[in-house]
């Protein structure tokens, strides 16, 4: 079987030394399989051009680590070049949580704060790409404050896991949520799945992000997921990123993390996303399981929902945000949404004696005015509080206007870039407003109102 990493190139002859590119790839490999993972030590449009004797040169080192049970299924035959294979390249705003890593891998969007790919990848990064190409056009790069592997893991062991907590915030991007409890329930054989990364690719050159529909081939005993074959598969440099799946609601959920396999199209191995859940937690100390706890329970939150329903057809810009498309109402997937506990009764307000109020902003720019779309008096001075809920994903604004001097004018503001807000506000009586402002995004909010009589 080939392996899918390919040779170092020798600086001193063929495609390397006639210009000047030395493509470095790492030398991970298990029984010929190769890790999907690869780097560009000089100019991306030089590598379009070496691609073909790349892919040819597909290595012959193997590495000591132990193999999965059985053979890899599937598999391209011997002498027969298969070079994401079989795929597309991604429309503007496309699977916008899928992410590039240094020129060498590929990585998931899974919470505003934080990235999941392969353990085989390294930690070396400093920054994510958020865009379709890794070097070029819209997008952005966003830093990271650390990135870690699981300690022990990789290809083989079905927890090929690695994290990155960014030192920015990204709010303007939907997040596709990972596959926990019942969700996990439809990975299995013959299901219809997505497949993205920025690798190698048998229609253009590397680093532009593409997509391939497949199915699930199989489960091993180490939990990996068998995906793809007959042409449709990831490459060299698709390491890490991720694997998506539709569920019976309609929304989409994130499974895979894409580890390792033969040669490219003939289908590979993926890690699954929940079974390092506890640890991907605990080491970035954030919640990235709005709807179950970190065993599979359901346990939704009010962030359980809002899910979008076509990630892979863009909506918005990456400059104003890849955001504005189709979302879920309240997750019901493995359970009664939040706030329903059967009976349908909503959940109480963030504050004792708050006045709750709903509503919806359909992309950036759009507002409301609460509560019910005017004003309020209070005719003693005290204290104003609001309290904003908005959907994961979004940067939803608050403010607080004072009719004075003829005319209204904003006495208070909550914009801090997050999907949530509250403003504490002392005011002398008058007539006020709530203004909810979306800078990115779109989506339900629940808004929560005291104000002194």
């Amino acid at each position: 079987m080939a392996n899918r990493l390919g040779n170092l190139h020798n600086p001193q002859s063929g495609c390397a030394a006639s210009r000047g590119i030395h493509r470095r790839v790492r030398t991970d490999r298990r029984d010929g399989a190769t890790l999907r993972v690869a780097s560009l030590a000089v100019g991306l449009a030089l590598a379009s051009a070496c691609a073909a004797e790349d892919l040819d040169n597909r290595g012959d080192a193997a590495w000591d680590g132990e193999a999965p049970d059985g053979e890899l299924p599937g598999g391209t035959p011997e002498g027969e070049e298969s070079r994401i294979y079989g795929g597309v390249p991604v429309g503007s705003c496309g699977w916008p949580t899928t992410v590039e890593l240094g020129g060498a891998c590929t990585g998931t969007l899974v919470h505003p704060e934080v990235v999941i790919y392969a353990a085989h990848c390294g930690t070396n990064y400093t920054s994510v790409r958020l865009g379709e190409k890794i070097s070029s056009g819209p997008g952005r790069n966003v830093p990271t404050s650390f990135c870690q592997t699981y300690p022990g893991g990789g290809p083989g062991g079905g927890n090929d896991f690695a994290v990155c907590k960014l030192a920015q915030a990204v709010t303007d991007v939907p997040i596709v949520p990972i596959a926990m409890g019942c969700d996990t329930d439809e990975i299995t054989a013959g299901k219809a799945v997505t497949m993205v990364g920025f690798g190698e690719a048998n229609n253009g050159a590397y680093g532009i992000k593409r997509y391939v529909n497949s199915t699930i081939g199989s489960i091993s005993a180490q939990h990996e997921v068998f995906v793809g074959g007959g042409g449709k598969d990831t490459c060299q440099g698709d390491s890490g990123g991720p694997v998506f799946m539709q569920i019976a609601d309609g929304s989409w959920r994130v499974f895979g993390i894409t580890s390792y396999g033969g040669a490219c199209g003939g289908g590979g191995y993926y890690s699954q996303m929940h079974r390092g859940i506890a640890w991907f937690e605990s080491t970035t100390g954030v919640d990235l399981t709005p709807c179950h706890d970190a065993d599979g329970s359901w346990n939704p939150t009010a962030d359980c929902g809002e899910f979008p329903l076509t990630p892979g057809v863009g909506s918005g810009t990456w400059a104003n945000g890849c955001s504005g498309g189709p979302l879920s109402g309240a997750s019901d997937a493995c359970g009664d949404p939040f706030g329903d506990d059967g009976g349908g009764e909503p959940p109480p307000p963030a504050c004792p004696g708050c006045q709750s109020v709903t509503g919806t902003l359909t992309g950036a720019g759009d507002s409301d005015v609460q509560p019910g779309g005017t004003w309020y008096q209070s005719q003693s001075s005290g204290n104003h509080l609001a309290t904003l809920d908005g959907p994961n994903g979004v940067d939803f604004d608050l403010y607080l206007y004072r009719w004075q001097n003829g005319g209204w004018a904003t006495v208070a503001s909550a914009t801090t870039g997050a999907p949530d807000e509250s403003i504490t506000y002392p005011g002398a009586p008058g007539y006020y407003a709530w203004i909810v402002k979306s800078y990115a995004g779109s989506g339900n909010y629940r808004l929560d109102i005291d104000r002194p009589q």
